[in-house]
């Protein structure tokens, strides 16, 4: 029993951490963008990867931590999932540990929602981003002894993610301020060491997103959006609760003098705000990086020779507390039956073509990708333009469909190549007709699901 007392946050924390996990990934695959950097890891070799962010629009560091599960192809989904919960648990163990704030502020944040039911489940770069952030704020007292290892991991940080870039941004313009106005005598050294992390930086953004296509559809925002989707995110608190915590902490920080924590959380959360305003809508794992920021911020100025007291702490505390109630729990379970059906499918397509070699085509890269995983290797799957998916090419060709028509003579010539090809879609008329091809029903995979033959002629018209 004195253990328990003596470790009980771990104990409760980890374990309501695992079992949320559990119960929100339970009987429910990846969807989409899990699924997609499991399969870029899994096909492309890590130069390609390095090269796929101005496509894909994230960097290349969560793609080289699934590289090696990938690789190997290790027990999809559940390798995923496993690592995804070592990170988060890994994350928590450096706040538990190390933050210099009190255990209840411990106990609330654990239990807010974003961490008991959406980055714990939710396994993409964004768990990546909150364990190379814990780390980072962990060494911030010894950035200046410990410098090379500072930097690596506010380099490594900018390439989880945007939310990690905007955080690494503001971590590392704090340091380089510290060095040149902050220290009695300027240490050229370790300012020409800081420079060159930030060029080196540079040179990955550029070899990374350089030649970016602006034709690719953006869910770029609407005005007023942000205001919807921060109700959303942080119910039952709402924008305004928000930003008054935000004019609270800065209150507090400015009165006690905590100016690298004030600038990290305003800048920061500056950088995010106009990223949704203005670039990108996001979702509620973007949405939930002002409370990541704001955690930040008070770990950043809760220092052992000048603490806060906990009445100061009472933004954070109100904001966390709050976060326990969010009724958004449900949030895997919204698409628990489509990517369900899409599991499915792949496990019909696998029955029917057990052994031989067979290829399908599909218009949809969302279900494609969600679907490969779990296909036989002799199942070929291939995109819009008759690329297989496991192609760099394919990879390249993301999110075309929505700003490039599709091109009829790349079916026909591929059913031309192979009479046996089929189209996966989702059901409809047993018959279809266009200018120059016949799609027959052929098997029926499920309720949503169905494969089509493809039959060229030229003589069939509208």
């Amino acid at each position: 029993m004195r253990k328990f007392y003596i470790h009980h946050l771990y104990l409760i924390g980890f374990l309501s951490v695992i079992l949320s996990c559990l119960y929100l990934n339970w009987q429910i695959p990846p969807h989409f963008d899990e699924a997609r950097a499991w399969n870029i890891a899994k096909y492309l070799n890590p130069i390609e990867i390095f090269s796929i962010g101005k496509v894909e629009g994230h960097p290349f560091l969560w793609y080289y931590v699934l590289f090696p599960i990938a690789k190997l192809n290790l027990f999809y989904p559940y390798s995923l999932y496993i690592l995804n919960i070592i990170i988060i648990l890994s994350s928590l163990y450096i706040l538990y540990k190390y933050a210099p704030l009190p255990t209840y502020i411990k106990y609330l944040i654990t239990f807010s929602a974003p961490f008991l039911q959406l980055y714990n489940s939710f396994a993409r770069s964004y768990s990546l981003t909150i364990f190379l952030l814990f780390i980072i704020l962990n060494l911030h007292n010894q950035r200046f002894s410990k410098q090379i290892l500072y930097l690596t991991l506010i380099l490594l940080l900018a390439n989880t993610n945007t939310t990690g870039f905007f955080a690494a941004f503001s971590l590392g313009i704090i340091y380089l301020q510290e060095q040149l106005f902050s220290q009695k005598q300027l240490n050229k050294k370790e300012i020409l060491i800081t420079t060159i992390f930030m060029i080196i930086e540079l040179i990955a953004l550029y070899v990374q997103f350089y030649g970016y296509d602006d034709r690719i559809l953006r869910s770029t925002p609407n005005a007023g959006l942000i205001t919807t989707n921060i109700n959303i995110a942080y119910f039952p608190a709402n924008i305004i609760i928000v930003c008054a915590v935000y004019l609270a902490s800065t209150y507090i920080f400015i009165k006690n003098k905590k100016y690298s924590a004030l600038f990290f959380l305003l800048f920061s959360s500056l950088q995010l705000t106009l990223l949704l305003n203005f670039i990108h809508e996001g979702g509620r794992h973007h949405h939930y990086f002002y409370y990541i920021y704001l955690i930040s911020s008070y770990w950043i100025a809760n220092t052992k020779k000048e603490p806060l007291n906990n009445k100061q702490l009472l933004p954070l505390s109100i904001l966390s507390m709050l976060l326990i109630f969010n009724n958004n729990i449900h949030y895997k379970h919204s698409y628990k039956d489509y990517v369900n059906e899409i599991k499915n499918s792949a496990m019909q397509i696998n029955k029917i073509f057990s052994n031989n070699k067979q290829e399908l085509i599909t218009f949809d890269d969302f279900s494609g990708n969600i679907m490969l995983p779990y296909l036989n290797n002799n199942i070929i799957l291939l995109n819009q333009t008759a690329t297989e998916y496991t192609k760099l090419k394919s990879f390249q060709e993301f999110l075309s469909f929505y700003y490039l028509p599709i091109k009829p003579e790349d079916i026909s010539n591929r059913a031309l190549k192979n009479p046996q090809i089929l189209m996966y879609r989702t059901c409809g008329e047993n018959l279809y007709t266009n200018s120059n091809m016949i799609f027959n029903l052929k098997h029926k995979l499920n309720n949503t699901y169905c494969l089509y033959d493809i039959i060229v002629t030229s003589s069939i018209s509208f």
